[in-house]
């Protein structure tokens, strides 16, 4: 192989571009992950150490469907946030999901850095709802493919698109808190950095292994396969946390707060138990397993059934008693809490939950070796 095929696989994204930042190498900053419901943020220190923990409800109608409704009100829950929680700091990192999110992997001639975005943008076009030139473009290159006949080889790339405006009101609401976004990272480099820190944690080569990610938000459900360490699909499952206590507490007397205690409260997965919200709950949670599976069954009839070798859950929603078990079942692999699998983590008197309810803020401020 060339010196400039090895720079070509081992250098990856040119992070002096636009807004949209895969990876940057610099001190751990504060993390945020602004969802429909919630703020949570993480003030890191180094080696992923855990610094500070703050999470604030956000009231309905300021954040609708990944878009700020609301900039003002949203900058002072902010503000307020950081000084109840004493997270001090002027930058950050910011994860970033929504529908209108485009990430696909591209395979591309083996090319000069200088060239491949000219390339991106003439291969993603036809995924874009509207012109490339209206959204920030970023990408993030995972493998350097060898020619059988020792000719040009290709390159594996992940490719992030997300509209600039709405990039730019995220930007623009947090300077409005007094806090400089420095980069942007997205689910889907955020599921891999975890899984690599996971695996590395628990001595496992994430380059020789398939994994699927499943994040259990309030909102959606993300799935993402890394296949031998690299991102190989991401799908977004449109139900989440928030739609099963609103089932909850439509099929009871409770209104939502008194839904979301007893959500977290109750066994619905245990064997034995058979009552009527168990099996509502497991319904719910059979319409995302179908998806999952549909997802799981598109990456082995890509790769020749080569199966997955273990599953991750994280999330708020990962944290339900007996969830673990009932994917297990029903999916006939091995299904692991990242706060199970980190248990060296801890924050206060909290051990790994921490990971899995922060963990797209957490994995945003890690930063990936050259």
């Amino acid at each position: 192989m060339s010196t400039e095929r090895k720079n070509q696989k081992n250098k990856g994204t040119n992070l002096n571009r636009n807004p949209l930042r895969l990876q940057r190498n610099q001190q751990p900053i504060i993390g945020i992950d602004i969802g429909s419901s919630s703020i949570k943020m993480v003030q890191m220190k180094k080696n992923n150490r855990l610094h500070k923990l703050g999470f604030e409800k956000i009231p309905e109608g300021l954040v609708n469907q990944g878009r700020i409704e609301a900039s003002q009100p949203l900058a002072e829950i902010v503000k307020d946030l950081m000084t109840k929680y004493k997270i001090k700091g002027s930058e950050c990192s910011l994860c970033l999901s929504g529908s209108e999110m485009i990430v696909r992997e591209l395979k591309l001639p083996e090319m000069s850095e200088n060239q491949i975005m000219d390339n991106i943008k003439h291969e993603i076009t036809s995924f874009l709802p509207l012109n490339h030139d209206e959204y920030c473009i970023d990408y993030k290159v995972l493998d350097y493919i060898q020619s059988e006949n020792n000719g040009p080889g290709k390159l594996s790339v992940m490719v992030a698109a997300v509209p600039g405006n709405l990039v730019q009101s995220y930007i623009n609401t947090l300077k409005k808190a007094k806090l400089k976004v420095v980069y942007v990272d997205i689910i889907p480099n955020i599921a891999g950095k975890i899984a690599k820190w996971i695996m590395g944690s628990n001595n496992l080569n994430v380059h020789h292994s398939n994994v699927c990610m499943i994040d259990f938000g309030a909102r959606n459900t993300n799935v993402v396969i890394l296949k031998d360490g690299n991102y190989f699909i991401h799908k977004t499952i449109n139900s989440g946390g928030d739609y099963l206590t609103a089932l909850i507490a439509e099929k009871s007397d409770m209104d939502l707060i008194e839904a979301e205690e007893y959500k977290i409260r109750n066994k619905f997965f245990t064997k034995n138990i058979h009552d009527e919200m168990s099996v509502h709950v497991k319904t719910f949670f059979d319409f995302i397993i179908n998806d999952i599976e549909r997802t799981i069954e598109f990456y082995t009839n890509r790769n020749n059934q080569k199966s997955i070798d273990q599953i991750y859950i994280m999330g708020g929603g990962s944290l339900l008693h007996g969830l673990p078990e009932y994917l297990e079942e029903h999916l006939s692999l091995k299904v692991f809490r990242i706060s199970d699998m980190i248990t060296h983590f801890k924050y206060g008197n909290k051990s790994g939950e921490s990971i899995a309810f922060f963990s797209q803020a957490i994995g945003s401020t890690m930063r990936e070796e050259r």
